[in-house]
C-alpha cells in the first residue's frame, strides 16, 4: 500500500502493551535508533504544546479514512450496539458484508469478525458500513 505520509494525518498507535491510541502525526524530525523509525504524535485531546508520544513505525496504522456525511445520512455509521443488532438480524449477509471499527470521526482497521463479542472488544464505539 500507497502512504503519503504527513503531519496533521490521524493514526492509531500503540504505546507499550496498550490498546490503540488516536492522534495526528506531528511536524518535527522523525528519529531513528537500532529498534527502528519514530515518528512524533500528539495523542487526540491533549494539547501538543504539553505532551506527545513517540511510536515506532510498525506500531503505527496509517490507513485512518475520515467518516463522511453520506454515512451518517444513510446510517452507514452505527453504535456497537446498532450493529451487533443489525449482525444478529434476517438482512445480515456475512459474504457481502464490509464493515470498519471507528471512533465516530475517523473508521480504521476492518471488522475481522462478525461476532458480539469480537465487536465488544474493540476499543472504538461504533461501527461504518460499506455500501
Amino acid at each position: 500500500m500507497d502512504f503519503n505520509i504527513r503531519a496533521g494525518m490521524r493514526v492509531l498507535y500503540k504505546q507499550g502493551n496498550s490498546n490503540w491510541l488516536v492522534g495526528n502525526l506531528m511536524e518535527g524530525n522523525a528519529e531513528i535508533n537500532n529498534v527502528g523509525l519514530f515518528l512524533p504524535i500528539a495523542p487526540i485531546g491533549i494539547n501538543p504544546d504539553e505532551e506527545y508520544h513517540w511510536a515506532e513505525i510498525n506500531n503505527i496504522f496509517l490507513e485512518a479514512q475520515p467518516v463522511e456525511d453520506w454515512m451518517k445520512q444513510y446510517h452507514n455509521l452505527m453504535t456497537k450496539e446498532e450493529y451487533i443488532a443489525f449482525i444478529e438480524s434476517d438482512n445480515f449477509e456475512r459474504a457481502i458484508e464490509q464493515a470498519w471499527v471507528s471512533d465516530g470521526e475517523y473508521y480504521y482497521y476492518p471488522v475481522s469478525k462478525y461476532s458480539a463479542t469480537w465487536i465488544l472488544k474493540q476499543p472504538f464505539d461504533y461501527i461504518v458500513r460499506g455500501e
